[in-house]
């Protein structure tokens, strides 16, 4: 008896951690897919771990805020043929109905950094700056049906910043 709770002590992290594989990955493939152009660039800053910082560029719709209370505020988005959607503030259930898609006004922060091999931070910081001075820079996100957003990729120059980072690493 006295193993099998030692057995279960020991398998429950690693069943757990799969689990929650698992729910990203849902995430990802199950939600709507954005493009957001990027609007500004910070570069590394070490101490916060190897992130490349960046802000979304929005098209604010003016004096259409329907919201001004924070807890139940959402980002209703509205598609146009540009990477840039046409965005407001309105409550999270009106979002929900009449939004081409929305972002629980929370969890929109969790666009604005993009996690980068520290071997490839150098090169990853050149290829943003030199895309952003074109405007060649945008975010594929993924936004669930709860309006929480998950970075896909980050394309550069019309690639993926993944793959540019990884041929330039084989190529002697």
């Amino acid at each position: 008896m006295k193993n099998k709770w030692i057995l279960f002590a020991i398998a429950l992290p690693f069943v757990v951690i799969c689990l929650l594989i698992v729910r990203a990955e849902y995430h990802l493939k199950s939600g709507e897919q954005w493009s957001f152009e990027l609007r500004g660039y910070d570069p590394r800053d070490l101490l916060r771990g190897h992130y490349l910082q960046f802000n979304i560029l929005y098209d604010w719709e003016r004096g259409k805020n329907e919201c001004n209370s924070g807890s139940d505020c959402c980002l209703c988005l509205t598609k146009t043929e540009a990477r840039v959607p046409k965005v407001h503030l309105a409550t999270c259930p009106t979002a929900r109905s009449q939004c081409d898609g929305y972002i629980l006004n929370s969890e929109k922060n969790a666009l604005n950094r993009f996690y980068i091999p520290e071997a490839s931070a150098k090169r990853a910081e050149k290829l943003l700056r030199e895309a952003r001075a074109r405007q060649d820079a945008y975010l594929n996100v993924s936004i669930n049906q709860k309006g929480e957003p998950a970075i896909l990729d980050l394309i550069v120059n019309g690639q993926s910043l993944g793959k540019l980072l990884q041929t330039e690493e084989e190529t002697p």
